[in-house]
């Protein structure tokens, strides 16, 4: 009954001054909210980056050759490239249990020209199960074969943007382009793919029988990445693990000699992709959180005003039985009604703006519920700490002194 009714005077005390009640919590919706919305941005962009890994291709082992270190902000490759061999797939596909299927991959900037079009774009040479270890499919036509791949077939199919940069809006299906003055005829047309996960895009590529780019075009046996596709999430550890010693043992790497290729898989790439997610949504939520420190700091200095404004009053209650603890009770629920006010403004407000934005805005937005639950906890605890000391000081009043207080 006590707390219903110093909640009644709290109540009744705000409401006696509302635009100050409003503007002390401004800062706690606009806290909150921010958080709510921050959050959702974070979660949203990890989820378009883990979307961007799964379309890689499922359960995706690359190999690499030479070392890969981070350049630029992107990985590059240094040391020995050439260290990669056609037949070292097929060791892998034969010798390496949990292997589903492996591909040679090579990738080279280069001229191409239709008609009166010229642009510099990516030509990649594979085998025809590329497609389905990276998770690519074709629009229209077809995908080259491996009759195409025996015979360095002159064919290819081509990207959406590789399309528009060559063929504006023409059809590409059937015409001929030239690759460093090699005729390459265009037999099919790629699903749309958009970047990858360090950005470039997937759709800027011509691919070719990998023979074709070998022979034709840049004169090289040997290739720069293997990709490999594990049968289950689960074998991935066990499959990178036998695949390093049997490529060690293939390429005559005596112990202690440090690799001459380098190993990443698709769990090794989301683990780097949400921690450095996580990081920026963090340190988001950092920022946003400042707000909720100001919006208590109002609280706070709202408390403070209204503990000189109504000594008298204080000094009223204290003289017709009213305990320190009933005072300290009293402007301590005003903090949190304050707090919230405040907070579940805020949080209406950031779900609003959230669903509204993933709903009508070009944007991918993942509501996190743990962060409106966090908030609502967030909006209790500010009131109970900015408004401990303007309660305790309207506790420690002098009944006798605060009763002569005009």
């Amino acid at each position: 009954m006590k707390i219903r009714h110093s909640l009644s005077i709290a109540l009744t005390a705000l409401g006696a001054r509302k635009s100050r009640t409003f503007l002390s919590s401004l800062g706690i919706v606009i806290g909150i909210a921010s958080v709510i919305i921050m959050v959702a941005i974070g979660k949203g962009s990890q989820k378009e980056v883990m979307d961007i890994i799964a379309g890689m291709g499922e359960n995706l082992i690359t190999i690499n050759a030479g070392e890969m270190k981070v350049r630029g902000g992107q990985l590059r490759l240094t040391g020995n490239v050439s260290t990669l061999k056609p037949e070292d797939v097929k060791a892998i596909v034969d010798d390496v249990p949990g292997v589903e299927l492996a591909v040679p991959f090579e990738i080279k900037q280069m001229q191409v020209k239709f008609e009166e079009a010229s642009v510099e774009t990516s030509i990649g040479g594979s085998y025809p199960d590329y497609q389905s270890v990276r998770n690519y499919s074709v629009a229209r036509g077809r995908f080259f074969e491996e009759r195409d791949v025996k015979t360095a077939n002159r064919v290819g199919v081509i990207g959406e943007t590789a399309i528009k940069n060559l063929f504006g809006d023409q059809d590409p299906l059937d015409q001929t382009i030239r690759v460093q003055r090699v005729p390459i005829k265009i037999i099919g047309v790629l699903d749309r793919k958009g970047l990858d996960s360090n950005g470039l895009d997937q759709d800027d590529i011509i691919l070719i029988p990998l023979t074709t780019l070998q022979r034709r075009l840049s004169n090289q046996t040997f290739i720069t990445t293997i990709f490999a596709k594990a049968t289950r999430r689960e074998v991935i550890p066990g499959v990178i693990a036998d695949i390093t010693d049997l490529l060690r043992e293939r390429h005559k790497l005596s112990e202690g000699k440090e690799d001459d290729f380098t190993i990443i898989s698709q769990l090794e790439m989301e683990e780097m992709k949400r921690e450095t997610s996580e990081m920026f949504t963090r340190l988001i939520v950092g920022v946003a959180g400042i707000s909720l420190v100001v919006g208590g700091i109002g609280i706070l200095a709202v408390l403070l005003v209204s503990v000189k404004e109504r000594t008298r009053e204080i000094g009223v209650r204290r003289a017709v039985g009213a305990s320190r603890w009933d005072v300290v009770n009293q402007f301590i629920l005003e903090s949190i009604v304050i707090g919230c006010f405040g907070g579940f403004t805020g949080i209406a407000l950031g779900v609003g703006i959230t669903l509204g934005m993933a709903e009508w805005g070009n944007w991918t937005l993942v509501l996190d519920w743990n962060a409106v639950f966090y908030a609502t906890g967030a909006c209790i605890l500010i009131g109970v700490v900015f408004g401990m000391y303007p309660a305790l000081k309207a506790s420690r009043l002098d009944p006798m002194k605060a009763l002569t207080v005009e």
